[in-house]
């Protein structure tokens, strides 16, 4: 039987990462990419006759030929340095790519931009982030089907989603057997982008953490520190908690870049993690293992959740369903080296 040619042969022979040839090869219209590159991920692509045999694919599995868009909410820049939504559309690509389906255009929603949108002839959207897609569901011009990602926006649409609130629940539950009390949280300013507006609200993890808090008498005001996302902002939130002194014994950070940036703050102080203070945070993106320490963190399906929302766009274009539904992917505590047991003295 001959092998069908894969993005990770293609990047081999191109010299370029898997991603670059995934979106050259997917037609996204926000990636700036040289022309010489472009030109040779495709020159391989012919070469190992990829399309073809994508198509091949198509037919065996008698699948219909749907035309999707992706809809990303945030810059390349922030994407490339937040690998969770990366890891959506990577599952998302994937999944199309397994079962013959081509992505026909890509759309990016950055803050401050507009980009004309042409929907026409697309049979489905799937929105990854932070966005109220209501504008689409009630245009008058088109009738096509949305999934949401990351993001609970309509009951008209179908929508996957992790757990935040778990997810920071069993962050702290270990935080608390492990003996710590007087603990810190630092996570991101968030907000639900629509065509012309945007609406903040308190993220859930951060509710979460000040619900556990307060119901043990814990919460104190002074040891939430909430910022921009993103490993710069985790470097100077923690600076601004150790500077004013009387430190937590441990920090529950909203995802991994955060806390990576974290770490960096706490070595330049010339405290230690986690003989002085004990980090857990939320994602268990790639990096986090091999940090120092590797990071106890709780861990994401984040690829499989891109992977969801195709299967769901899929199910609801071939039954025609009108009930909406909504899947919620599990979490799991991942313990590493960053936390370590406190005695009841060692408490302020």
């Amino acid at each position: 039987m001959v092998e069908i040619a894969t993005i990770k042969d293609i990047a081999e022979l191109a010299e370029v990462s898997s991603a670059t040839v995934s979106r050259v090869l997917n037609n996204d219209l926000s990636f700036n990419v040289p022309e010489e590159t472009k030109n040779k991920v495709i020159e391989v692509a012919k070469r190992l006759n990829y399309k073809k045999k994508a198509e091949r694919k198509r037919k065996t599995d008698e699948a219909t030929e749907y035309k999707l868009g992706l809809l990303i909410w945030c810059s390349e820049q922030l994407e490339y340095s937040d690998p969770y939504y990366l890891s959506i559309r990577v599952g998302v690509e994937r999944e199309c790519l397994r079962r013959g389906i081509d992505i026909h255009r890509v759309f990016r929603w950055v803050e401050g931009t507009s980009q004309d949108m042409n929907l026409s002839d697309l049979h489905g959207l799937i929105s990854i982030g932070k966005v109220n897609p209501s504008f689409i569901l009630n245009s008058k011009d088109t009738n096509l089907q949305v999934v949401t990602v990351d993001c609970i926006s309509s009951e008209r649409c179908d929508a996957v989603v992790f757990d935040l609130e778990k997810a920071a629940t069993q962050a702290l539950d270990y935080l608390f057997e492990l003996g710590h009390q007087r603990i810190g949280y630092i996570g991101g300013t968030t907000y639900v982008f629509s065509k012309d507006t945007k609406e903040q609200y308190v993220d859930e993890r951060q509710r979460a953490f000040c619900r556990l808090m307060a119901e043990k008498g814990l919460l104190r005001e002074r040891d939430l520190h909430i910022g921009g996302w993103g490993t710069e902002s985790g470097y100077r939130l923690m600076k601004r908690a150790i500077e004013q002194g009387d430190i937590p014994s441990a920090f529950l950070i909203a995802c991994d870049p955060m806390a990576i940036g974290a770490l960096r703050a706490i070595d330049e102080s010339g405290l230690q993690v986690p003989e002085e203070i004990s980090i857990v945070s939320i994602d268990d993106i790639e990096l986090s293992q091999y940090v120092n320490p590797p990071l106890t963190t709780v861990r994401v399906f984040s690829e499989e959740m891109g992977k969801t929302a195709v299967k769901l766009m899929l199910d609801r274009l071939k039954s025609g369903r009108e009930a909406s539904l909504q899947v919620t992917i599990p979490t799991e505590l991942v313990v590493r080296k960053s936390c370590r047991g406190v005695k009841k003295d060692e408490q302020a």
